[in-house]
């Protein structure tokens, strides 16, 4: 029996630390529509969660960002001086409601 309340305890434990390392989808929500959307992408060529698929994103945020970085020659990056943990938020929001995922998502509402 002690052992299992070890193991439970174990369990719960590893549960919360890996919740306090996790990306904030709620965060990287508010600062896309902030940053991103209202900023930019609501003019022109709209640019929504649910314009591309998971991979797609995924491929604008690999190898440091490149392609994100390409797409935003003008320094639009820079100037919304955003965290790397924002960017984190941001990127993981935009993975949890792509085109492909279980919730894909606009900005309005």
């Amino acid at each position: 029996m002690k052992k299992f309340v070890q193991l439970v305890a174990l369990f719960v434990l590893v549960v919360f630390v890996t919740s306090l390392f996790a990306a904030n989808t709620r965060d990287g929500r508010r600062k896309f529509r902030k940053n991103c959307y209202q900023m930019c992408h609501k003019k022109g060529v709209e640019i929504v969660p649910n314009s591309y698929t998971s991979s797609k994103w995924e491929s604008y945020f690999a190898n440091n960002m490149k392609k994100l970085k390409e797409v935003h020659k003008s320094g639009e990056l820079e100037k919304s001086k955003l965290t790397d943990e924002e960017l984190v938020n941001i990127h993981q929001y935009l993975i949890e409601h792509s085109l492909d995922s279980r919730a894909p998502e606009t900005c309005e509402g």
